[in-house]
């Protein structure tokens, strides 16, 4: 039940957003950008990783190759995606319009399906961790998808629908995952590091270049607060809500 709720939580949040004003959504995306880079590094190094490690007897050693393997991973899937929409070496990733941008989004919305699914499955508050951690990515993650369709020709009406149609898979995720995951919970520790995975790829690889585009001390300084500001929120999470089993 919690994993649907987070589903569609974070559904309606990226949705509502690109609703918005572009002027509204420009002042918006970076102040979301930093606090997302906050909220999933957080709760991939003190939420998930510490989680998995715990439910396979407190052995690093078995948890940390999925990190490394699942890192890795996302970055080859990136790489396949950006590879099959261009034919040069050097091509403008920001460029790659139409469906190959819809097929990645709804993969990687699947995945996040199975993040909240696994999360709850530990427990309640790796869970809501979870689930708050993808919402603040995928604001601007949807916002800049929907840019990339218009820029590709399509009309604002389309890219919405195909934008909220993609989003959708995160719910069939987070259903087949917590019946999957719940009949056989020895994978659950793997699908949390793998999920970790995923969320510390994200934050240093997708979200922080896109902080180094504006320098300047006020930018860094605004940018280290919304971050901290991030972290801070889900250790309270971690702290006043518990690990609870």
């Amino acid at each position: 039940m919690f994993s649907i709720l987070g589903s569609i939580g974070a559904i309606l949040a990226a949705t509502g957003f690109v609703l918005l004003t572009e002027k509204i959504q420009k002042a918006l995306v970076s102040t979301l950008i930093s606090f997302a880079i906050g909220t999933l590094l957080t709760t991939a190094l003190l939420g998930l990783i510490p989680e998995a490690i715990e439910s396979v007897g407190g052995e690093p050693h078995i948890v940390m190759p999925y990190v490394l393997g699942g890192i890795l991973f996302f970055f080859f899937l990136e790489k396949f995606i950006i590879w099959r929409n261009c034919s040069d070496e050097e091509c403008d990733v920001h460029a790659a319009a139409g469906p190959i941008v819809l097929i990645g989004d709804a993969f990687h919305n699947f995945i996040d399906g199975i993040v909240i699914a696994a999360g709850f499955l530990t427990n309640f508050t790796v869970g809501l961790a979870a689930a708050i951690a993808i919402i603040a990515h995928e604001i601007p993650q949807e916002t800049g998808d929907f840019g990339i369709l218009l820029h590709g020709g399509f009309s604002k009406k389309k890219a919405f629908l195909y934008n909220v149609l993609s989003s959708i898979t995160t719910i069939p995720a987070a259903l087949i995952s917590f019946f999957v995951l719940g009949s056989i919970s020895f994978i659950v520790p793997y699908a949390l590091a793998i999920s970790a995975a995923s969320f510390l790829y994200i934050a240093l690889s997708d979200l922080t270049p896109e902080l180094h585009q504006k320098w300047g001390l006020k930018h860094t300084v605004k940018q280290f607060v919304l971050i901290l500001a991030g972290v801070l929120i889900m250790l309270l999470i971690f702290t006043f809500i518990g690990h609870n089993h």
